[in-house]
Formats: structure tokens, sequence, C-alpha cells
């Protein structure tokens, strides 16, 4: 009986490009936690630098950016999640191109938590970190956005990941332009932070989405042998 019924269940197909990897193949529930540790620290970090600032009685609650953070109250909660974040991306194992995307954006996620963004005057810091991280942030959440667009539209779900991944990039370039050339009405209030929240928000969303689905799978695999 157990040869019939095995004889009769079809072979789970591999996603698209395989699962093999640079670094080694990885289960779909590893998969499942990795894409779900990113979403929850994508989702929560934009609140929690905020909730916790007013908790510690910083003086600036929302600052100027998302990477302000780190001349606040909730610096140590910045960096914190950032090298969660890296550690998780780094060690995603997928298919080939992804494990290229995740373990650059990995990297760049490091980076941007110990090269800290220019401190307000008079503070002064070298130049070229600044430029350090601002090259990473931005490389971070357009390789995120674009994997949204590019990798996870390919699912059921596809609709969803197409909004995530415009309203990641449309953000990212709104704020960057805004930064750049301030306008009347992005000056007065922390516009960029709110255009960085919503990038980094919405690529959270994504990659929980993803980690729902791969829940999904991981489900329909334990009753495989239970229907046997």
């Amino acid at each position: 009986m157990a040869g019939t019924n095995a004889a009769k269940t079809p072979a789970q197909p591999a996603p698209a490009g395989g699962w093999g990897s640079l670094w080694g193949n990885q289960d779909v529930q590893t998969v499942k936690d990795l894409r779900f540790g990113v979403g929850v620290i994508g989702t929560l970090l934009p609140i929690a630098l905020i909730v916790g600032n007013r908790a510690l009685g910083s003086t600036v609650i929302i600052p100027a950016s998302m990477s302000g953070s780190y001349y606040t109250g909730t610096r140590n909660l910045f960096v914190g999640s950032l090298c969660a974040l890296g550690v998780f991306l780094i060690f995603y194992r997928h298919t080939v191109l992804q494990d290229l995307c995740t373990s650059f954006a990995g990297v760049c996620a490091v980076i941007v938590a110990f090269a800290p963004t220019a401190p307000a005057p008079p503070k002064t810091e070298p130049a070229w970190i600044n430029y350090l991280h601002l090259s990473a942030a931005g490389a971070l959440l357009f390789t995120l956005g674009v994997f949204c667009l590019v990798v996870f539209r390919q699912s059921e779900h596809g609709s969803l990941y197409l909004i995530c991944g415009v309203l990641v990039l449309v953000s990212v370039g709104v704020g960057a332009y805004t930064a750049i050339r301030p306008t009347s009405w992005s000056t007065g209030w922390p516009s960029l932070y709110m255009f960085e929240a919503i990038a980094v928000f919405s690529f959270g969303i994504a990659w929980i989405a993803a980690a729902l689905e791969d829940n999904a799978t991981v489900d329909q695999q334990g009753r495989g042998p239970a229907s046997a």
C-alpha cells in the first residue's frame, strides 16, 4: 500500500530557477522562517523607533529620517534590527539569483547599521561615512523593492507583491528627491522618515506574505504522510 500511494503522489514542482543555491539548499521551513523574520523587522521597525523614543523620553521623537534614530534613544534598537535583518538576508537560500540579491542586500543592511548618517550640526563626521551610508541604504531598499516585483510576483498573490514593490521604489524615489531638492510641502516635518517608513513597511508586508505562502506549503507537506 505504501508503495502504491507513493507512486500516486506527484512530485512537488521546484520553484522557478530551482531550489539549488550558491551555498546549498534550504528546506521550506527554514525559508519560511527567514522570510518571516525579514518581514517582522520591516513592518515593526518604523513604529518601534517612534514608540521607543517616546518611552525613553528622547528629545527627538521622530527624527528627520529612520537613520537619524542612530542619534536618539533607540540607537541600539535601530542598529540591532539592521544587523538582524542583514543576517536573515545573508543566510537566506533559495535560488542562485535570489542568493546574490539577498546577500548583497544583507551586506548593505550591516553597512547602514555601522556607517551612520551625518549627525545634525554642530556635530560632524567624515563625509565618506555619510556617503557610504546613503549608498548602502539606497541599494538595500532598491534591491528589496525589485525583489518584490521580480521574485515574489511569480506566486499566486502577484498583485500584492506588485503593490508592495511599487510602494518601495516610489517612496525611495520621492524621499531621495525631496532630500536633495526640498520642496515647500516636504519641509517642516519628518517627511523623509515617512517615505522611508512606507518603503520599509511595504517590503516587510511582502516578506510576511511570502512566508505565509511557505507556511501553506509546509502544511501540505505535513499532511502528505498522514494521508498515505
